[in-house]
């Protein structure tokens, strides 16, 4: 074995270039795999367990008044519920400079050291106790650059009270920063009595119940808002948690998808990638096998010999990948976890990545190589010693003879032999091809579905004909709120929307609502301010009675058609039969957003019995840029409150917005760093092909060279076989990304959004990936063709 085992050494040390060729094309889908699969493992696997590990609650219950800590207690009684935990929740306005415009925060008041649910954690301080003890949620603190004994100066009625930071504290369930501008603050119960809750008093309470099941959940917040609308208290919204899965998965699920989809499709175009390394090198090493067979050599031995070349290939690249995989996989993963409040700060490997780096760079290369090798090895001696390597064969069939009638009419000579080059080796032109196709399918895919995703989000707020949503603690007479509301300048229309926390029943069983708990909302006659996605049935007419408009979820769910008649249960209004006459969309539905019922104000209005009444006062502003809308949403709420009305919750269209692009902007910035490592993997590929394919027409390049042809001809032919295979691939990629980019859009928006992406192909990301294939060719074939013209013509027709 001494002679073969020198063969192999020759193989890879003599032939760097191949063999740097061959390492970066196992390499490229090792690390990619390495990369997403570490990312996906340890992103979900640390978001699940930090959720898991702080008790989360399976309902969230929001009160219409603050209640008594024994009347929330003897909600223990409901069967089904495990353990209740009252706590406190309000708004409140805030600023950390005197001159700064007024933020909104969110005041909470636990009873921090017997903490049952949901548990925040104290990370420097101590926990608010006295009445002048304040906290900070830790991602507000950095955000904002705040020390223990920073000042804030909160808003309580018409007076500002400015205190000092006590305590820095983490909470499992806010939104970053990023997402939104809603600082998270904690306070004793005293500290709480400025704004109007009794010491003693909870207007939030967080359940647990069992035996766990989503289903379950619902049916026992239901049973508890019937046991407190028999005390005449109002439940405002339901938030339903799943106890295993993290809150943030929402945003992460469909992320994850896509990293998976891209990771296999890298394995695929790695395995491409070794099988036409080795074909080729064993079609330019016939004529060495011939040898080989000629002196005795067996065929189990030739195997052999080429299969230690894939291993050496593959040990090689996964030596690269390993490390370079692991370290982008926990830096990213490190990223997204902070953005969730997550510290994870101890690097660690995935196993489930380095698995999969295991079998994409040392079973893949040995399975795809098999097949060239067995091809070799079993050629006879003369089949062997009599091939050239100068592509003899060229011109034998009607297309070899129809690619040399098109070069001959519409191409340069040079370039005509550039064309018939191409088409020498058609099972190699096929493999090379395939991967170039994936690569640019892939790329064309994740760039249209970052299109979709803004389409969506330009086709959701133009249906919203509104500016900014305001939402009262308790009930507002139209007249007044309206009145008040109009009085401000640049204030255009209003409505007041009354929102009322219902049930559906059907054939007398509660309905398994999609979303948080479900809210009824009724909508004037002729509005057109708001005007769901609606996807079957029709949207509310001025015309129509009881009729109302429902999720897609809920109606698949329950069995409820379009035409059906339900119950709609209104607590301690009543019962009354309502007509379902279109299911709606609710993009964005998840943890924080509540799916709605929709229906005639009027028919509202006569069911419970609250005319002209409303907790929601939506209004149209003159302008729609973010900071007039900002400045209208300021005065027009300030006035309210002067006057009594108190408002739990403000909110501007362009505020979402910018809250909903930053969100999906980080997914969409991944996507396309995952689209680019995609492409990376592709070029990888057309490199090899026609580097090796270079490399292999080395006697050819010498035979040229002797009967007179300049280098800068060789050249040309070479960079024109290039881009021609690259052009080609481009061709077949577009039309199969146009059949599986909306598929793919469908998938993520189910993942996502929970409704179905507004589909847009990007034609710009076309013309990208043109000049990523055409500069990729041009350097592919100039370097080793470069490279081949400075051989002397002697040693090119030496090569072997």
């Amino acid at each position: 074995m001494g002679v073969l085992w020198h063969k192999v050494w020759f193989d890879l040390w003599h032939n760097k270039t191949r063999t740097l060729l061959a390492v970066l094309s196992v390499g490229a889908g090792a690390f990619a795999v390495g990369a997403i699969f570490g990312m996906s493992d340890q992103l979900i696997t640390t978001m699940d367990s930090s959720h898991q590990s702080t008790m989360p609650p399976h309902i969230n219950i929001v009160l219409g008044q603050p209640v008594d800590r024994d009347t929330l207690l003897n909600l223990q009684t409901v069967p089904g519920v495990e353990g209740v935990e009252p706590y406190n929740s309000v708004m409140v306005l805030y600023k950390l400079q005197p001159e700064s415009p007024w933020r909104q925060g969110v005041i909470q008041v636990r009873d921090y050291e017997h903490q049952q649910y949901e548990l925040v954690q104290l990370r420097q301080g101590h926990w608010p106790v006295s009445k002048d003890d304040i906290g900070i949620e830790r991602m507000a603190a950095q955000a904002n650059h705040l020390g223990i004994g920073s000042s804030i100066i909160l808003k309580v009625g018409d007076q500002e009270r400015t205190l000092k930071f006590t305590s820095f504290i983490r909470h499992p369930f806010v939104p970053p920063p990023q997402f939104e501008d809603l600082a998270f603050l904690f306070m004793s119960g005293q500290g709480l009595e400025r704004y109007g809750i009794p010491n003693g008093d909870f207007n939030s309470i967080y359940v647990r119940v069992t035996p766990y099941s989503a289903d379950y959940a619902k049916e026992v917040a239901t049973a508890i808002k019937d046991k407190l609308a028999k005390q005449d208290l109002r439940v405002v919204a339901f938030t339903y948690q799943d106890p295993n899965r993290h809150w943030g998965r929402a945003f992460m699920d469909g992320f994850v998808l896509v990293q998976e989809m891209l990771a296999i499709l890298c394995v695929l175009m790695s395995v491409i990638l070794v099988y036409n390394t080795l074909s080729n090198l064993i079609t330019q090493q016939t004529n060495q096998i011939g040898i080989l067979k000629a002196i005795g050599a067996r065929r189990g031995t030739i195997v052999g010999v080429y299969l230690v070349n894939a291993f050496i290939y593959g040990f090689l690249a996964l030596l690269i990948a390993v490390p370079l995989g692991a370290a982008v996989a926990f830096g990213v993963s490190r990223y997204f976890l902070d953005l969730f409040n997550i510290d994870y700060n101890q690097f660690r490997f995935s196993n489930t990545a380095l698995v999969a780096q295991v079998i994409c760079a040392l079973a893949a290369p040995l399975l795809a190589g098999l097949v060239p090798i067995l091809q070799g090895a079993s050629m006879t001696v003369r089949q062997a010693i009599s091939s050239y390597g100068l592509g003899g064969g060229f011109g034998s069939s009607w297309f070899d003879r129809l690619i040399e009638n098109i070069g001959r009419l519409w191409l340069p000579s040079h370039y005509a032999t550039a064309l018939g080059n191409m088409f020498r080796h058609k099972a190699r032109l096929l493999m090379t091809e395939l991967v170039l196709v994936t690569a640019g399918t892939a790329f064309l895919m994740v760039t249209s579905l970052n299109s979709s995703i803004w389409v969506t989000l330009n086709n959701i707020y133009a249906r919203n004909r509104y500016d900014t949503v305001l939402r009262f603690s308790h009930l507002q007479r139209i007249g007044q709120a309206g009145v008040l509301a109009m009085s401000v300048p640049g204030v255009q229309q209003v409505e007041l929307h009354l929102v009322q926390p219902a049930s559906i029943i059907k054939a007398g069983q509660l309905v398994k609502e999609a979303g948080i708990g479900t809210n009824v909302e009724g909508i004037p006659a002729e509005s057109d301010f708001f005007k769901p996605l609606i996807v079957a049935g029709r949207w509310i007419q001025p015309s129509d009675g009881r009729a109302l408009v429902i999720t897609r979820d809920t109606g698949q769910k329950n069995d409820i058609r379009v035409g059906d008649m339900v119950t709609l249960d209104l607590g301690e209004l009543g019962k009354d039969k309502w007509i379902v006459v279109g299911w709606y969309d609710p993009i964005f539905a998840g943890g924080f957003n509540a799916d709605s019922i929709y229906a005639p104000a009027e028919a509202l209005y006569l069911a419970t019995k609250k005319y002209n009444q409303g907790t929601q006062l939506i209004i149209r502003t003159t302008a729609h840029d973010g900071p007039f809308t900002e400045e209208v949403t300021r005065q027009v709420k300030n006035l309210l409150e002067d006057r009594g009305m108190k408002v739990s919750y403000s909110e501007t269209q362009s505020a979402q917005r910018s809250t909903n692009a930053f969100q999906f902007g980080i997914v969409i910035d991944m996507m396309l760093a995952l689209s680019v490592i995609v492409a990376l993997v592709g070029g990888i590929a057309l490199m090899g092909a026609l580097s090796i394919g270079v490399i292999e027409r080395t006697k050819e390049i010498g035979v040229l060279r002797a009967v007179g042809a300049r280098s800068r001809t060789i050249l040309g032919i070479f960079v024109m076989e290039g881009i021609l295979q690259g052009v080609l691939s481009c061709l077949i990629a577009i039309p199969v990304s146009l059949l599986t980019s909306p598929l793919l859009a469908e998938a993520l928006g189910k993942a996502m959004f929970g409704a179905s992406l507004d589909y847009g192909y990007n034609w710009q990301a076309v013309g990208v990936w043109f000049g990523i294939m055409l500069f990729i060719s041009a350097i592919a074939s100039i370097v080793p063709a470069n490279s081949a013209t400075q051989i002397s013509v002697r040693d090119s027709l030496a090569y072997a």
